[in-house]
């Protein structure tokens, strides 16, 4: 592709050139009714005053702060430096007629000649500045548009980690003090709790830096979770698992089952009297995926605000854009879950 600097030189050249050829032709079959030489080293001239000019003039525009002003200010800006340049491209291409015609410098110089020297240039001057202005504005758009999705990706990606950091300390938090409750009553249950609570850090330790993983791992981590809350809350609690084939290939961001598991956890089965039940299921049909989970208790207007439950909303909104959803719901004696993916 051909660099910016030397489109910038093709683009110049092209239309100077372009102006030289369209006003020999006019003089030559309009003005004057037939071709000199004085033609091509005038225009010639003029050529080279105004790619002199707006070169100098580009050079001082990439330098100002002028595209960072007010649309009407740029514009305003515009107009005058035509006005100006023209102004000044006039009268330099009128110092060669002060040697070979020194006697009409008094008409080279009367107001209407210069005004009028000063509108003819100003198509040529107006067009260069207007398409390089345009230019400008387009490509200024267009970087801080790009700047915008950049900062936005890396807030997105910093806000994504930071939700990932917040699931270690909560999910720790509520395991060891599952395990807390053991150390008085059972301890060969307690190094059993022990065991797979380092297998479920390592599974959150490992899985931290990865945005997505398969179901069925994520499953197998959940099940030895509710294994160890088991222990703790022995007879009084069971847990029921069901996954199909191919719910277990898909992908799902890790932590995210586990946090459900915590939530009914925490706020249902702690809080139910008697024989608790816990129950957990994923089908993927029709491209979607979909993931319930219900359990005793009843909604409390704090559980929808909760930490672990605002990640999972937030994560799914970050990774899927849309294309998952996340609710729950009270229904009849318990409280149920539901994840929804589509790919």
């Amino acid at each position: 592709m051909v660099s910016q600097n030397k489109l910038y030189w093709i683009l110049t050249l092209l239309g100077w050139l372009g102006m030289m050829s369209i006003e020999i032709l006019n003089y030559t079959f309009f003005i004057v009714g037939h071709f000199e030489w004085g033609f091509v080293w005038s225009f010639g001239y003029y050529a080279f005053l105004g790619i002199s000019l707006m070169h100098a003039f580009r050079f001082f525009v990439k330098r100002s702060t002028v595209f960072d002003w007010r649309p009407r200010e740029i514009w305003l800006f515009a107009v005058l430096s035509t006005f100006v340049i023209s102004v000044i491209i006039n009268l330099l291409s009128t110092i060669p007629y002060l040697f070979s015609e020194p006697e009409n410098i008094s008409t080279m110089y009367s107001f209407i000649a210069i005004f009028g020297g000063t509108l003819n240039s100003m198509r040529y001057i107006g067009v260069w500045i207007i398409i390089y202005f345009l230019y400008q504005i387009l490509e200024r758009s267009r970087q801080l548009k790009e700047a915008k999705l950049e900062s936005e990706g890396i807030a997105r990606s910093m806000e994504l980690e930071l939700l990932k950091s917040q699931l270690n300390p909560h999910f720790l938090f509520n395991a060891l003090n599952s395990i807390k409750a053991l150390v008085s009553i059972d301890q060969d249950k307690c190094k059993d709790a022990i065991v797979k609570l380092s297998e479920l850090l390592r599974f959150t330790l490992q899985s931290g830096n990865q945005t997505l993983i398969p179901l069925s791992t994520e499953m197998e981590e959940v099940k030895k979770y509710l294994s160890l809350e088991q222990i703790r809350f022995g007879e009084r609690f069971r847990f029921e698992t069901k996954m199909d084939e191919q719910s277990g290939y898909q992908m799902v961001p890790p932590g995210m089952v586990l946090t459900l598991a915590e939530n009914a956890i925490k706020h249902g089965i702690t809080k139910t009297p008697g024989l608790s039940q816990l129950k957990l299921s994923a089908t993927y049909e029709d491209e979607m995926l979909k993931i319930e989970m219900t359990n005793p208790g009843s909604l409390e207007k704090s559980e929808g605000t909760g930490l672990g439950l605002v990640n999972i909303e937030k994560r799914l909104a970050h990774i899927f854009h849309g294309r998952a959803q996340f609710a729950i719901q009270q229904f009849d004696a318990g409280v149920k879950a539901t994840i929804i993916i589509i790919k």
